[in-house]
């Protein structure tokens, strides 16, 4: 791997309560939202899963505070019929790519059926950036003996907080690490708290149900290969604390359990001093879901929540009542969930062309990018916005940078700047 990643092993299989797997369905369905894309499709071009397709030298190496990208294809190797290009992403230049999304690996910790396991690696062989899908855990508290309710299969974990489980995901990085700092990354946590939302509430007068976002940053330091480098992993985690009552002690509570998602786990890793901290954002917002393989996806996800409830019903020991409010919660959910994928089905047309603005800029604002009309092949490219400037070189990359003085003819490359799309 190119990052030092390790993804933790499925502890023991064992039967889960009805509850628990209704909780999981419901946090699985906000996870694929969450990562599901509101912005044009591009069409996949050049680079595979292998690598990039050559480009144009620059004559000297690029100004700091400049960066040369190219769009790769993310692969999914088992599709659906066959294999399929899954999504597209913007790399650095020279980078080579390997990975993609990977089907029913992730045994019953697992956040969803469909894991990411994708990175990219420098030609120096220590800067690296990986996506990848890290497996949930649950943390019960029991306030009676009750030997019917068994533990859970992730019950491994006390992390209630996204800083404990980054300082963690370090330590299993690197051993020896040396933690240099942590930043809350309240740009990941407004964006899903939309995602909850959506949500109905799931509370009655025998269960309340609790929704959180947590999301940050780590930077730490340690060796590769006798070198310094540092590293950095960004991680969104939804939490859902459930409270049950006691019914045979009206007023208090019989068990607590928490149930914590990761999801956005990025690592990026450089020799000390060259680690580019917005490199992991930049790349984060170049993925572009392809929009045949994400409503594969989406259905497949839709159908397989449909089928978890069910056996949660079958096996539901709740009154009447209790089963028809969780069926009610369910069906609204259901029907908030497929009407935003029609809304996204209608918000660009097949070619990825912005058809409304306000609905274009709805989206800029909530995955912090800029919209650009493509000079060449036609229709728009979304961007980091951090960035104040954008270029299309002639080669079909991209130069971003915040330097209203630079232009690709310094560093021997011909390129054109590209315009906002008003």
């Amino acid at each position: 791997m190119a990052c030092a990643v390790k993804v933790g092993a499925p502890n023991r299989p064992t039967t889960e309560t009805a509850v628990r797997k209704l909780m999981t369905a419901v946090m699985s369905v906000m996870l694929v939202a969450g990562c599901s894309s509101d912005a044009p499709s591009d069409a996949a071009a050049g680079g595979g899963s292998g690598g990039l397709v050559s480009v144009a030298q620059a004559q000297g190496s690029l100004p700091k505070g400049v960066l040369r990208l190219q769009r790769t294809s993310i692969m999914d190797p088992s599709g659906f019929e066959k294999p399929m290009v899954a999504a597209t992403a913007f790399a650095p230049v020279g980078w080579r790519t390997q990975g993609g999304y990977v089907w029913g690996s992730g045994g019953p910790c697992a956040t969803g059926d469909v894991l990411v396991n994708w990175s990219a690696m420098a030609p120096d062989g220590i800067s690296a950036i990986a996506f990848v899908s890290k497996p949930r855990w649950e943390i019960n508290q029991i306030f009676f003996n009750i030997d019917r309710i068994q533990p859970g299969p992730c019950e491994t974990a006390k992390w209630t907080t996204a800083q404990q489980y980054l300082e963690a995901l370090a330590r299993e990085a690197a051993p020896q690490a040396r933690i240099l700092d942590y930043r809350t990354r309240t740009d990941l946590i407004q964006e899903h708290e939309a995602i909850n939302r959506m949500l109905p509430p799931f509370q009655s007068e025998f269960m309340q149900v609790q929704m959180r976002v947590d999301a940050g940053q780590i930077l730490f330091a340690h060796t590769v290969n006798g070198r310094e480098v540092r590293e950095m992993i960004v991680a969104r985690v939804g939490f859902t604390e459930t409270r049950f009552a006691d019914l045979m002690n009206p007023g208090k509570l019989s068990m607590i359990t928490l149930h914590a998602f990761p999801s956005s786990v990025i690592y990026a890793r450089a020799p000390a001093g060259e680690l580019n901290l917005d490199l992991p954002t930049v790349i984060s917002k170049s993925v572009r879901p392809m929009p045949d393989w994400s409503n594969r996806v989406f259905k497949h996800n839709m159908e397989q929540q449909e089928r978890n409830f069910q056996a949660s019903m079958a096996r539901s020991k709740a009154d009447a009542a209790q089963r028809q409010q969780m069926f009610d919660a369910h069906q609204r959910k259901m029907a908030d969930m497929q009407a935003s994928q029609a809304q996204r089905d209608r918000m660009y047309d097949q070619q990825g062309v912005v058809s409304d603005r306000q609905q274009r800029e709805f989206v800029e604002t909530v995955r912090g990018v800029e919209t650009y009309h493509e000079p060449v092949d036609g229709g728009v490219v979304q961007l980091d916005n951090t960035y104040d400037h954008a270029w299309r070189v002639r080669d079909g990359t991209y130069l971003l940078t915040n330097d209203p003085n630079f232009r690709p003819g310094l560093i021997g490359l011909e390129g054109q700047q590209l315009n906002k799309v008003q």
